[in-house]
């Protein structure tokens, strides 16, 4: 991405200046603003335009850049071909050029697909099969492993045949019923389900988010590579609180416990990537306020114990979201309750808008204390799931309920307790009963995107 588009390299850090300062009057504001994530994003852009929002490496990008650049882009791409609903593949290797092109594919009522970094080249084509995509966003150093037409966001050849073209009078075209993201989760037998989440659930999920863990004064730090589920859950929580988000500390900087140390910092990292973080590091170091929040599977056993050992003034928060990785199912403030977790994996009642139910071998709801399948189904969920056909299982999906792939039951102080897997983990198959038939992944963009010729 060029640094006279998107890229300011020398701006003032004023995120962790006035705290009582909030970028939204209120939480109900996030699914106000026409109630997309774009328009989200240009709320806060027009209070905060010269705000970091992306500090990622040696880069910062801020609000008012990325929207500036994410219009034009989107403008370029709107007249080259892209329609409403197109899918395109976001594949970058820094937040920055990920963060403009999703607003670019949200703007122009696109579905935004975004691409793990370090998803190898058998992954890279299942993703690309199941969203029938034709066209990458992406960076140099992803551009090779493509053999799509890639639109090569660092490369200042990209640009200057973006520049002629002005924002487009029709953007932003995305309406809160659209789909907003298509989320691979990988299956151990390498198939790849796509879970289709609109703007309004993304917005619920933000909104439950924010309510929850807060505005974290000085950003959300995430420690995933690029493109993954938590980096969205980081990203979208720093936008939503008008802040910043900031990518891990590069390699050879010290140990990332850390990080977790500064007041007002906020941190998200995976079950197991955060006891990894844990293991190494040590004790007597964490003095000041902080916030973690841990998402996916359940907690490992032992690590909220070691979270209170180590980290006694930092808050974990813990969000259970088996499937995509970024809708939370239920969330659980681990901090008070240490000497009652010991021994246990309590992930907390269920979020807004979503119902929780644990279903015996037939489908039947149990009472509390009764060990199933637990299920959930909700407006702040994923409305339904494509499968690239490489492995289905039949009993994944019940209408529009989702299985988790978990056991449990619900304790008598109404919070859910996660036993273990219920089989193999892989991905499950498209929902029969999903409340969408039309999700515009069948159109494709036509020969006119390779007018730009993108490298």
């Amino acid at each position: 991405m060029s640094a006279a588009h998107t890229i300011s390299a020398s701006t003032p850090d004023t995120a962790g200046r006035g705290g009582g300062r909030t970028a939204l009057a209120g939480a109900k504001e996030v699914t106000a603003l026409q109630g997309t994530l774009n328009g989200l994003f240009g709320l806060v852009a027009a209070r905060r335009p010269r705000e970091v929002v992306v500090a990622d490496a040696d880069r910062a990008l801020t609000y008012e850049s990325a929207e500036s650049s994410s219009d034009r882009l989107a403008s370029a791409l709107l007249r080259c071909g892209v329609q409403l609903g197109d899918p395109l593949l976001v594949h970058c290797s820094d937040r920055a050029q990920g963060l403009v092109a999703q607003l670019a594919v949200l703007k122009l009522g696109g579905v935004c697909v975004p691409v793990p970094h370090g998803a190898d080249d058998a992954s890279l084509a299942r993703i690309a099969d199941l969203s029938g995509a034709t066209l990458v966003l992406g960076s140099a150093a992803t551009r090779e492993r493509w053999s799509l037409p890639v639109v090569v966001l660092d490369d200042e050849r990209t640009w200057a045949k973006i520049k002629p073209f002005r924002t487009d009078g029709s953007l932003p075209r995305s309406g809160p019923a659209d789909v907003a993201y298509l989320l691979p989760e990988f299956g151990s037998d390498g198939g790849v389900t796509g879970h289709l989440v609109d703007h309004t659930a993304w917005l619920f999920a933000v909104n439950a988010r924010l309510r929850r863990a807060g505005r974290p004064a000085r950003g959300v730090t995430v420690g995933q590579g690029v493109g993954g589920a938590r980096d969205l859950a980081a990203m979208w929580w720093a936008i939503a609180a008008g802040g910043r988000l900031q990518g891990p500390r590069p390699p050879g900087t010290g140990e990332a416990a850390p990080r977790l140390h500064g007041s007002g910092t906020a941190a998200v990292y995976g079950a197991d990537e955060y006891e990894a973080v844990l293991a190494a590091a040590r004790p007597g170091a964490g003095k000041r306020s902080g916030t973690v929040l841990v998402t996916g599977g359940p907690l490992p056993a032992g690590l909220v114990e070691r979270h209170a050992e180590l980290l006694p003034f930092t808050r974990l928060l813990a969000e259970f979201s088996p499937r995509d990785g970024a809708m939370p199912w239920t969330a659980a403030d681990c901090t008070a309750d240490a000497r009652k977790a010991a021994g246990r994996t309590v992930m907390g009642a269920a979020v807004p808008r979503v119902r929780v139910t644990v279903r015996d071998a037939d489908g039947g709801i149990l009472p509390p204390g009764g060990t199933g399948q637990i299920w959930a189904a909700g407006t702040a969920m994923p409305f339904d799931r494509l499968c690239d056909g490489c492995h289905e299982l039949a009993a994944s999906h019940r209408g529009s309920l989702t299985n988790s792939g978990y056991t449990g039951r619900w304790t008598a102080s109404g919070s859910l307790e996660v036993l273990g897997r219920t089989g193999p983990h892989a991905h499950a198959g498209r929902s029969r009963a999903g409340h969408r038939e039309d999700t515009g992944l069948d159109r494709v963009a036509g020969v006119p995107l390779r007018q730009l010729s993108w490298h």
